[in-house]
């Protein structure tokens, strides 16, 4: 014994390779960390080569629903402009009328020419009356822009009418009234055409007279 080198054989650490209860236990741990590993990677959504997240099927989800909304919206607006298309095409006779009416006594009005002036007020009125309570635009920007104009042709027809009437309010105030109500008038069914992407309804003014009074 004494010619021999090295630690005493109870002392010498044990190969793990030669011990069966070690190497199955190393077998088992490297099991474990396999399973471990794959289990958060399906966990956590993650990438296990790069650890980055990776897409996910709620991902694809929300791109298919955006892209449905956007289809429905196009939908949606294609629907309102045949719907306006079809409605401003009805309402033509009505809108010609007022504007035939509007031409014809912004024309009296500057030739001051009163005896026609007078019947084209109460005409100017009735139109723009049963256009208002025609059917109306069938959406909300182009029945307020309808409104609003309707009612400052009325305004115009409502101060004409009082230049005949005896009412206590000197000519020129009314005069005036009248020619800024028209041009609002104008302003409000100018813009509906372009909101419709269609033509203002308009109207030649009346030949000249020659009478005034």
């Amino acid at each position: 014994m004494a010619g021999r080198s090295g630690r005493p054989g109870w002392l010498r650490e044990p190969d793990p390779l030669q011990n069966p209860l070690g190497s199955r236990l190393a077998i088992l741990g490297a099991i474990v960390l396999v399973i471990g590993g794959g289990a958060a990677t399906l966990a956590g959504g993650a990438d296990p080569a790069s650890g980055l997240p990776t897409s996910t099927a709620g991902d694809s989800v929300s791109t298919a629903n955006d892209s449905v909304s956007t289809a429905g919206d196009s939908v949606s607006t294609a629907n309102d402009s045949a719907e306006l298309a079809s409605w401003y095409h009805g309402s033509e006779g009505l809108r010609a009328r007022v504007a035939t009416d509007v031409a014809a006594a912004r024309a009296y009005l500057a030739a001051q020419d009163g005896a026609s002036l007078q019947p084209v007020c109460v005409s100017l009125g009735t139109d723009t009356q049963a256009a208002l309570t025609a059917p109306v635009p069938p959406t909300v920007a182009a029945q307020a822009r309808f409104d609003a104009g309707g009612r400052d042709y009325a305004a115009a027809a409502a101060s004409c009418k009082q230049l005949f009437d005896g009412t206590r309010i000197q000519v020129g105030v009314l005069q005036q009234r009248i020619a800024a109500s028209l041009a609002d008038g104008d302003r409000e069914w100018g813009a509906l055409a372009a909101l419709i992407g269609q033509p203002m309804a308009t109207a030649s003014p009346p030949a000249a007279s020659g009478r005034s009074g």
